[in-house]
């Protein structure tokens, strides 16, 4: 048998780095299979559940003395913590080997102490609330900051896993990560315990507890001082009111004014005055005058002598008188009595007393006095005067009538000036009437009437003082008023408002020149308002408007005012306008508020051409189109937003929209990723609930910056300002590193068959 020499195989330092590389990478392999085993706990996971534990004892331990401290119930939160313990310290015995995990049992373990802690935590904030609300204050933010930096260690294998993906170094980095957790967590829970310790104390070193300040000032009000203040003022004020000077100045006042009307003097003096008046009319001297009176004409009448001297006088007008030989005669007869004269007739007496049941016939006569108490009946009479003798009927001279109470029946009145009170009648044609006198007023120089009804059938009531001249008058199918100032200089204010058959029509301006006559019209126009039925409501003007003012139960003008452009403003307290079928029923409603408190809500869906925004959170292009966020000049505008979920997200980098194109320098975008500091955080609005954070950072808080990030990955907003990281130039860059790393690998793989070739040589 021949005898096999052995061959020597000498490797070079690249076979040597790939034999390193591929040990790397199967070590890599191996601990990835064991991370993603759920029923094996890696060393991973282990190192960070040992940094985890440790902040979470350290955080039991502070909360169970502060609530053993407080009095509070531990026993929950004892059990649960030390069936926990006991479970992970089954686990943890070897943390430099994998081992099976009951993930079942863990989680359950885990999940009832992490409710008891939220138990006792609300127990302790609680009672902290009640002591003191600066102190409640500063253990919710210890409190917080220990959950968060528990969150952190959490978070420290979800990190390490995906290094572990990358680099072959996952596990000193995730040492690292959990190392810092637990010191964040020590540092929150101590920091806690120190503000807990602080807060019993107040600023610049008092001791002065809220409670006690409270009672302190309640002491200052409430003591005896106060009290006797508020009872000597009122009695003061009420002293100045009631006291004795003020009642003896009522009482002296009071019995003045009734001295001066109720004393003897003038009681005597009444009943003297009473006594003088009836003794002189119903005295006995009085009396008996009158009697004496009437005797004495009694015997002058009824003597003997009386009654001889008639007959005496009666023969001897019979013999005077005879029938033949007269011109006049005076012919008695049975039943008639003609007194006949062929030239005057004269009847001359004191007195001249017709006895008669007839009326007196005078086809003929001129009388010069007034007919008392008597009727007189005629077909004419002319007379320059004429009157009732109570005056209630007169005619002067000028033919003009003046009766208290006329009635005319039937005729024509024919161009007469009626002025009375009440004309009750069913027809009157005539020109002119006129209620009551011409007005006196320097500035009535047309003479009007305070009413008048001129002949072609318009009716005016005007008025005048030194101010300002009103008229209202109905004519030509329409009413009319007119505002005239008599004060101006140069500019009259005016006004002139007509209602008829087609709406109502306001105006208001000047007038060049004083118009006593309502003749000029408005020549100088600065507002109106039109309603009629074929425009509706026209507003023109600075202060046309329609107002709203509420209804009865508002106390103060409440509502919308409507201006000459169709705005609508608010009117007194009114903040909101809405659109809608009742006010638990808007379809849209409008803050209008001076202070900017009350939005603009739609409740229906709103359509703006084709987009929609309806109320189910939810943005529709009405025609299928795309939608756009644009600048005023059309370019694209930035958006802000919290968690974008998408489809596809597309990136305009068409070349026909891109100038000084050239080939990117792939190393050196690669050599710019690789020096971005990668950290792990949370946001500070991010709760307990919301997952780590894996991003670079920028940093806008330290002059000399403490995360490295290159300027080229920064953006910035209008003004220059920091505000984020560019992902679409890191993305970019990105791709650039795994060109080069694509790179490296083919060398590698090339390297690697030059290898293989010279094993298998």
């Amino acid at each position: 048998m021949a005898e096999s020499n052995a061959t020597q195989v000498i490797l070079t330092d690249d076979g040597l780095k790939i034999i390193k590389a591929q040990n790397t990478a199967d070590n890599a392999a191996g601990g990835v299979t064991n991370l993603n085993d759920p029923n094996l706990m890696s060393v991973i996971e282990k190192q960070n559940n040992i940094a985890q534990f440790a902040g979470l004892t350290s955080q039991y331990n502070v909360l169970v003395q502060n609530a053993k401290d407080d009095g509070i119930d531990t026993t929950a939160v004892t059990t649960a913590y030390n069936n926990l313990n006991r479970f992970m310290a089954d686990v943890l015995a070897d943390p430099d080997h994998a081992s099976d995990v009951d993930r079942v049992t863990y989680k359950k373990y885990q999940d009832a102490y992490n409710e008891e802690l939220a138990n006792l935590q609300n127990a302790l904030q609680n009672n902290a609330n009640s002591k003191f609300t600066s102190a409640a204050s500063a253990t919710s933010q210890a409190a917080s900051t220990a959950n968060a930096a528990k969150s952190a260690a959490d978070s420290a294998y979800d990190y390490a896993s995906s290094e572990m993906t990358v680099q072959s170094n996952a596990t000193a980095k995730a040492q690292s990560t959990a190392d810092s957790a637990f010191s964040q967590a020590v540092t929150a829970i101590n920091t806690g315990q120190a503000t807990s310790q602080a807060v019993t104390d107040l600023k610049d070193g008092s001791t002065l507890t809220i409670a006690e300040l409270g009672s302190g000032i309640a002491d200052k009000i409430s003591n005896s001082e106060y009290a006797s203040y508020k009872y000597q003022t009122a009695s003061q004020m009420a002293e100045l009111v009631t006291d004795g000077a003020f009642s003896a100045y009522q009482q002296t006042t009071k019995d003045l004014i009734s001295s001066k009307v109720a004393n003897s003097d003038f009681s005597s003096y009444k009943d003297e005055t009473a006594s003088a008046i009836d003794s002189k009319v119903a005295s006995s001297a009085f009396d008996s005058y009158k009697q004496q009176t009437a005797d004495l004409i009694s015997s002058k009448v009824s003597t003997a002598d009386f009654s001889t001297y008639k007959t005496q006088t009666a023969t001897d007008i019979n013999l005077k008188v005879s029938a033949k030989g007269l011109i006049d005669q005076i012919n008695i007869q049975a039943g008639n009595t003609l007194i006949s004269s062929s030239g005057q007739l004269t009847l001359s007496g004191k007195n001249i007393y017709f006895d008669t049941d007839k009326p007196v016939i005078i086809p003929s006569a001129n009388i010069g006095e007034a007919l008392v108490n008597k009727t007189l009946t005629a077909a004419d009479i002319e007379a320059n005067t004429f009157s009732t003798n109570n005056k209630t009927f007169t005619v002067d001279e000028n033919g003009a009538i003046t009766a208290k109470n006329m009635t005319l029946t039937g005729g024509t009145l024919t161009s007469p000036t009626i002025n009375t009170g009440t004309i009750n009648s069913s027809t009157i044609n005539g020109t002119t009437f006129h209620g009551g006198d011409i007005i006196s007023d320097s500035n009535n120089t047309a003479k009007y009437y305070p009413m008048t009804i001129t002949p072609d059938g318009a009716y005016k009531s005007t008025y005048f003082d030194s101010a300002v001249g009103l008229q209202s008058s109905v004519e030509s199918g329409a009413i009319a008023y007119k505002y005239r100032s008599m004060i101006g200089n140069g500019q009259y204010l005016a006004y002139d408002s007509v209602i008829n058959g087609q709406g109502l029509d306001l105006q208001s301006g000047y007038t060049s020149a004083k118009d006593t006559t309502f003749s000029n019209p408005v020549s100088t126009t600065t507002g109106y308002v039109i309603v009629n039925a074929n425009d509706g409501i026209t507003l023109h003007g600075d202060d046309q408007q329609i107002t709203f003012n509420g209804t009865s139960a508002d106390v103060t003008p409440k509502g919308v005012i409507i201006t000459p452009y169709g705005n609508i403003n608010p009117n007194g307290t009114q903040n909101i306008w809405y659109v809608g079928n009742n006010m638990n029923m808007k379809t849209a409603s409008f803050g209008m508020d001076g202070s900017g408190t009350y939005n603009i809500q739609f409740n229906r869906s709103l359509d703006i051409g084709n987009f929609n925004i309806n109320t189910y959170h939810t943005i529709t292009s009405s025609d299928n189109g795309p939608i756009h966020f644009n600048r005023n000049d059309g370019k694209s505008v930035d958006i802000y937003a919290s968690t974008v979920h998408y489809d596809s997200l597309v990136k305009s980098s068409l070349l026909s929209l891109k100038k000084d194109v050239q080939k990117a320098d792939t190393a050196y975008w690669a050599q710019l990723v690789n020096s971005i500091d990668l950290a792990t955080y949370q946001y500070k609005t991010d709760d307990n609930t919301s997952h780590i954070r894996l991003s670079s950072i920028v940093d806008d808080v330290n002059d000399t910056k403490q995360w490295r990030l290159p300027d080229i990955f920064i953006n910035r907003d209008e003004k220059g300002k920091l505000n984020g990281v560019d992902d679409s130039v890191l993305l970019n860059a990105t791709l650039a590193t795994v060109q080069e790393q694509q790179k490296e690998i083919d060398q590698l793989n090339g390297h690697l068959l030059e290898l293989e070739a010279k094993l298998n040589g």
